[in-house]
């Protein structure tokens, strides 16, 4: 079980992630909203905006995944399951979870579950 201080910590850490992804969100969609709105465009001009658009939202649609992670490790932290794999329920590595504080799965079932195609990130 990890103690108060390392959970406050973690806490912290996802707090601080969730305020940076949606002031990140909110950039990308409001520049992805702007593209091609400047005049007229030739057919390229166009094309190369529908391009960086898609792109764009794909970068959103990325973030917002890690955003409902956040708020999934949060609401763990709430209910006192953070730090432990929602697969085989033993405790996640320490070092995992300074890397990704986000984390919902040990490094073994994580790896297993990629191999089957069953998660993404």
């Amino acid at each position: 079980m990890m103690d108060a201080e390392r959970l406050s910590y973690h806490r912290q850490k996802l707090l601080d992630m969730k305020k940076e992804l949606i002031e990140k969100l909110n950039e990308k969609y409001n520049e992805a909203i702007k593209l091609g709105t400047e005049g007229v465009q030739d057919s390229a001009d166009e094309a190369y905006n529908i391009y960086n658009k898609n792109l764009m939202l794909g970068k959103v649609e990325t973030d917002a995944l890690k955003l409902r992670l956040v708020e999934q490790a949060l609401q763990r932290i709430a209910t006192g399951t953070y730090g432990v794999c929602i697969e085989c329920e033993e405790e996640i590595e320490q070092k995992r979870l300074e890397y990704v504080p986000f984390a919902r799965y040990c490094t073994d079932c994580k790896s297993e579950l990629e191999k089957k195609g069953l998660i993404k990130m």
